[in-house]
């Protein structure tokens, strides 16, 4: 008897070794945050990629450090509206020209805002309504720009980039194409910013010209930030601040010539693809340029846009202005 009782008592730990062998290991860590573990369920290891670039993975894989698809956080998004409404304000004038000298001395002012720009929970930006995620991306590219700027400050000309002038961004190698920022946890140039998530969703012609492309030529810097709740204000203030500086536009009667910024023609897509390529409003000119004068008749006043109507004009570009946009 006791025999029986041993060898049953001797088997026991070989039988508990076996089922401890076949059961799964809790807490395991992924190999790769982003790539399921070769135990995991079939039912979510085949589970399909998320259709945007921002959008969180569906099966809930994250790394643990990971805090972009709390959800159940609250919003960042105010404050970062708020961070860059202090930026803004401190270091760009009324006139859209932006103080780098001070701006470089005081640098740490744009790591908070780039730190949660990075952080910021991708729920929380699809969740707004759509004026909100367009002065959200405004920011996004004027703050990133002045980022740009300010890595390289003061900008060292190149030898062979004659044609800019010494001080223009474009003595920076591919800086709208090869420079990447983090935002909600993934990388983006300037030019992607700038593409995909405001000209490509909004086809409005309005945003070639609050985009800072830190030149004198292109649009002004705002001393504050762009919010849904007044964008088409701040946007139409813009652009008019634009159009009616050297760099816009002017109308020459005499000679019936149009002058435009080049912006005009190297944002030509833009224009094909709004509402004012579709107004039978100066249909006696082509496509284009009956979308830039639909386009300019929203600003300019009534004499002006009768002349227009009545006349035939001729168009020419406003050569580029390269030189930085700062306060000297």
């Amino acid at each position: 008897m006791y025999k029986t009782h041993f060898r049953l008592f001797a088997c026991f730990p070989a039988a508990v070794l076996g089922l401890l062998v076949h059961l799964p290991v809790i807490g395991q860590h992924p190999e790769e945050p982003n790539k399921p573990a070769g135990s995991r369920p079939a039912a979510l290891s085949d589970a399909s990629e998320p259709s945007e670039p921002n959008s969180p993975s569906s099966n809930g894989n994250t790394h643990p450090n990971d805090s972009l698809l709390d959800d159940q956080a609250d919003s960042r998004i105010p404050e970062f509206f708020d961070i860059c409404d202090h930026i803004f304000s401190t270091y760009v004038t009324e006139k859209g020209l932006v103080k780098y000298s001070a701006l470089r001395r005081n640098r740490l002012d744009l790591l908070p805002a780039m730190r949660l720009l990075k952080e910021l929970n991708p729920l929380h930006l699809m969740a707004l309504e759509p004026n909100d995620k367009t002065a959200f991306w405004i920011n996004v590219y004027n703050l990133c720009t002045l980022q740009l700027i300010i890595d390289n400050y003061p900008i060292q000309p190149k030898w062979y980039m004659i044609r800019y002038p010494n001080n223009s961004i474009m003595q920076i190698s591919n800086p709208w194409t090869k420079v990447y920022f983090w935002v909600q946890g993934l990388q983006y140039n300037l030019e992607e910013i700038e593409k995909e998530f405001l000209l490509a969703r909004t086809k409005d012609p309005r945003i070639c010209f609050v985009l800072s492309y830190a030149s004198l030529g292109g649009g002004r810097q705002r001393n504050e930030a762009y919010r849904g709740s007044k964008l088409d204000q701040q946007l139409d203030d813009q652009v008019r601040q634009y159009l009616f500086s050297p760099h816009g536009w002017s109308l020459d009667r005499q000679e019936h010539v149009v002058s435009l910024s080049v912006l005009f023609q190297t944002k030509r897509s833009v224009f094909l693809e709004s509402e004012y390529a579709s107004i039978r409003r100066f249909r006696d000119y082509p496509d284009l340029q009956r979308a830039w004068l639909n386009f300019l008749a929203r600003y300019l006043s009534a004499e002006d846009i009768q002349f227009l109507e009545n006349t035939p004009v001729s168009f020419k570009m406003i050569n580029f202005d390269w030189r930085l946009d700062e306060v000297l």
